[in-house]
C-alpha cells in the first residue's frame, strides 16, 4: 500500500510517500519539500498572511500532483503550530481543501511529539539507550525523552526559529541582541531540565530542517549527504555533530553581513535569516543539558505518520498486498467487514460468470459489465450483516452508502440494483430508485440481476456442489448444463435455480432448461478451464469489449 504524508509546518512543508508491506515496514519512495514560511507574519499580526495562502496553495498543489502520479491509497495531511495558533488557522484548512482537494487535521503540541517519536524511533540508534529527542520546527520545539519502546516525556515549547527571528532584531545583530536570544533559550529550556534529568537519557538527537542545515554546514559544503530513499540501516541515516563545531559555526555566522550569509556555501537562501537563532538555540540546548555533540535524526512527523498510518490500519494494508487493484479491495473490505459467507458469494460469482459468458450473445454486454456483476454476486449477502429480513435492500444501502473506491456514481447504482434484485421481487416500474436510471441502465440492471439470481441459487445449500455451468441457446430455450460429482445431490438447487429464473426468461424471452453433467473422475480441473471464466479476466478486461 501507498501512503503518502503532509507535513505543513511552520517553516516548511514536507512530503513523504511510502510503501508498506503486509509486516508494517516503510520504504520511502519519494519526498518533496517546499520552505513555505506560513509563520512569517503569524506570530506578530496572529493571522496567516495572503501571500502565505498563496504559497501554502502552491504547495500542496505540487505535493497532490506528485500523489496522483504515485496513485496513493491513502493522503494524510497536518497542520501543526502557525496553522494551531492563528487566528484564521480554520479559514487556512477551509481554502486549502477547496483550492488542493487536501484535508488538512491541525494537530495538538502533545499528538505532534508522538507522531515525531514513532518516526524517529525509525531510524535513531537507539538500542537499549535512551535519546533526549529535540524537533526544532518553525513555530515550536518538540521535546521528548524516549527508547525503542516508550515514550516517557513529551513537551511543546514556543521556541521555533520563525517565532525567534521575529522577537529579536537579527538582521544586523549585536552583541546584546545575542546575548538576550540566548539567555530566552537558556531560561526556557532550565524550565523543563529538571524532570527530564529524572527521567535520565544517553543522548541528545536533534530532527527537523535546522538541526540538518547545522549538521551541513558544520560538515562542509563537500560532505556526503545521506540518501534517505537507499539508506541500508540507521547506522548510515545517523550523524554526529560536535558542540565545538556548532559554537565555531555561531561565531562564523554573526560575524557576516546577511549577503554574505545568502552566499554561504550548503545554506539554503530561504534559511539564512533563520539559522541565526537557530544555531544559538541549538548552541543553547547543548549547553543546558551539559551535551557535547547531538545525534542528526532524520525522520519526523511525516514519518511518523506513516509509522502511525501503519499501525492503525494493518488488515487494510495486508489486504492491499493481496488485492493490488482498488476497485476489488474496496470490494472485499465491505464484504469482510459485513463478515459475509465468502465460500458462498466467491462460488457464486464463478456460477456468474459463467452464465454471462455463454450468454453473451444474448445480452452483448462489455466485459466491464462482468466485472460489476462479480462485484455484485461478492456483495450479494452483505445484508445480512444488519438483518436476514430484507437483507436484498440492506445491503442495497450499504453499498450506496459506504463510499466504494474506484466506482463511478452510475456503476454504484447499477451495483447496488443488481444486489437489491438477487431475491424476491423483480425490476418493477413502481420501484423508485430502478425508475431513476436511464433506459441503457435498467437493460443492465436487469441482464445482470438475472443472472446473479440462476447463480445464487445453484449454491442454496451453500456447499459449492455445482462447479461449472455450460450454456446453450436455442430458438425458444436457454439450456443450463450443470456439471457436479457424480452422485450429487442437487434437488434444492435445481428447486431455488428454476424459482429464480424468471427474470432471465423474461429478459431473454426464452424458458430456461436445467440439465445436470456427472463430472468424470479427475474431470474437475478440466472443466473449470473450459468452462468457466476466471474472474481477474474481466477485470484486466475492465472498458474493453473483447471476446472471451
Amino acid at each position: 500500500m501507498k501512503v503518502a504524508s503532509i507535513d505543513c509546518g511552520t517553516n516548511s512543508f514536507h512530503l513523504m510517500i511510502g510503501q508498506i508491506n503486509a509486516q508494517g515496514q516503510v520504504e520511502v519512495i519519494d519526498r518533496q519539500k517546499d520552505m513555505v514560511r506560513l509563520g512569517d507574519s503569524t506570530f506578530q499580526s496572529g493571522v496567516i498572511s495572503p501571500e502565505s495562502f498563496a504559497r501554502a496553495a502552491d504547495a500542496l498543489r505540487s505535493f497532490r500532483k506528485l500523489c496522483d502520479s504515485h496513485q496513493v491509497d491513502a493522503l494524510l495531511a497536518v497542520a501543526t503550530s502557525a496553522t494551531r495558533e492563528a487566528a484564521n488557522g480554520g479559514e487556512f484548512v477551509r481554502a486549502m481543501r477547496d483550492e488542493t482537494g487536501i484535508d488538512l487535521h491541525v494537530i495538538s503540541g502533545d499528538e505532534e511529539a508522538r507522531l515525531i517519536y514513532l518516526g524517529a524511533r525509525s531510524v535513531l540508534p537507539l538500542g537499549n539507550r535512551r535519546a533526549l529527542l529535540f524537533d526544532i520546527g518553525g513555530g515550536s520545539v518538540e521535546v521528548m525523552v524516549c527508547d525503542a519502546r516508550e515514550l516517557y516525556y513529551q513537551r511543546s515549547l514556543k521556541l521555533g526559529v520563525l517565532r525567534l527571528l521575529q522577537s529579536f532584531s537579527l538582521e544586523q545583530p549585536t552583541i546584546d541582541t545575542r546575548a538576550q536570544l540566548a539567555e530566552l533559550c537558556h531560561r526556557a529550556l532550565e524550565k523543563i531540565a529538571a524532570p527530564i534529568q529524572r527521567i535520565g537519557f544517553d543522548f541528545v538527537a536533534i530532527s527537523a530542517g535546522t538541526g540538518r542545515a547545522l549538521a551541513e554546514l558544520c560538515a562542509g559544503p563537500q560532505a556526503a549527504k545521506p540518501d534517505l530513499a537507499v539508506a541500508k540501516d540507521k547506522t548510515e541515516r545517523s550523524r554526529i555533530v560536535r558542540f565545538s563545531d556548532i559554537y565555531s559555526l555561531e561565531q562564523r555566522l554573526f560575524a557576516m553581513t546577511p549577503v554574505e550569509r545568502l552566499k554561504m556555501p550548503g545554506l539554503d537562501p530561504r534559511r539564512a535569516d533563520s539559522i541565526l537563532p537557530g544555531v544559538v538555540l541549538v548552541r543553547s540546548l547543548l549547553e543546558v543539558f551539559h551535551a557535547d555533540e547531538y545525534t542528526l535524526c532524520e525522520a519526523g512527523l511525516r514519518e511518523g505518520l506513516v509509522f502511525d498510518y501503519a499501525q492503525k490500519h494493518r488488515p487494510d494494508i495486508q489486504l492491499s498486498d493481496e488485492f493490488p487493484d482498488l476497485r476489488r479491495r474496496s470490494v472485499v473490505a465491505l464484504q469482510r467487514r459485513c463478515q459475509a459467507r465468502e465460500p458462498h458469494a466467491q462460488h457464486v460469482a464463478r456460477l456468474a460468470l459463467d452464465l454471462f459468458r455463454g450468454l453473451r450473445p444474448l445480452h452483448g454486454l462489455k466485459n466491464s459489465e462482468g466485472e460489476i456483476l462479480e462485484y455484485a454476486a461478492l456483495l450479494h449477502d452483505i445484508g445480512f450483516y444488519i438483518a436476514a429480513s430484507k437483507h436484498h435492500k440492506h445491503a442495497q444501502y450499504l453499498i450506496e452508502n459506504v463510499g466504494l473506491s474506484g466506482f463511478s456514481v452510475e456503476e454504484i447504482q447499477i451495483l447496488a440494483q443488481c444486489v437489491r434484485y438477487h431475491r424476491k421481487a423483480t425490476p418493477k416500474d413502481a420501484h423508485e430508485s430502478y425508475v431513476r436510471l436511464s433506459e441503457s441502465q435498467r437493460r443492465r440492471v436487469r441482464v445482470l440481476a438475472s443472472i446473479l439470481r440462476v447463480a445464487d441459487g445453484l449454491d442454496r445449500t451453500n456447499r459449492q456442489i455445482i462447479s461449472a455451468v455450460r450454456v446453450r441457446i436455442e430458438s425458444k430455450d436457454i439450456e443450463l448444463t450443470l456439471a457436479a460429482p457424480s452422485g450429487s445431490d442437487l434437488e434444492l438447487e435445481l428447486w431455488s435455480a428454476r424459482r429464480k429464473a424468471d427474470l432471465m426468461s423474461e429478459v431473454f424471452r426464452r424458458k430456461v432448461r436445467f440439465v445436470t453433467a456427472p463430472l468424470l473422475p479427475n474431470q474437475s480441473e478440466d472443466e473449470s478451464t473450459t468452462m468457466r471464466t476466471d474472474a481477474r479476466t474481466f477485470a484486466s478486461a475492465r472498458d474493453r469489449d473483447v471476446t472471451l
